[in-house]
């Protein structure tokens, strides 16, 4: 299968999304306080952002191997596209629990949104492999559930 320039760029924008969500969630991570520490701290954002690091491995993986570009997992450009994403959101530092759980849910809601049209682009035009398909999809379902966990931790 062929992966044209735009395919490459939303498979590097793809990666660069999900390593700005696994630095913003480690970050909640260290710096949560208050009543709800050890459950937001050990169980939500640990759960988030670990699962969150292990897709940005098979996300790197899969693009290479269906593009054959290799610049694909540049750390700079990985970076630069995490932190471009990142600078649209607060940090979770200085944030009170409830607000970090609401962030962390627009961060979700948006990444799924750039998932699902991403999706739909590639089909459109040919070059959604069923591996992808099946990855995407499989990204898809696994943050709907982190949007599912941090709407009941926003809900206070």
């Amino acid at each position: 299968m062929l992966m044209d320039e735009r395919a490459q760029d939303l498979l590097a924008h793809r990666i660069g999304w999900l390593r700005a969500l696994h630095l913003w969630f480690h970050g909640a991570h260290h710096v949560v306080k208050g009543t709800s520490f050890s459950g937001d701290h050990a169980v939500l954002y640990d759960r988030i952002y670990t699962s969150i690091q292990g897709e940005v491995d098979g996300a790197v993986e899969k693009a290479i191997g269906l593009t054959g570009n290799v610049g694909l997992a540049c750390p700079r450009m990985l970076i630069d596209t995490a932190l471009s994403i990142m600078e649209r959101y607060p940090s979770p530092v200085d944030l009170k629990a409830e607000q970090i759980a609401q962030v962390g849910l627009q961060l979700e809601g948006d990444y799924i949104d750039f998932v699902t049209t991403m999706f739909e682009e590639l089909e459109e035009g040919g070059m959604l492999s069923l591996g992808l398909n099946d990855q995407l999809a499989a990204s898809a379902n696994a943050h709907e559930t982190f949007v599912y966990l941090l709407r009941q931790r926003a809900a206070g």
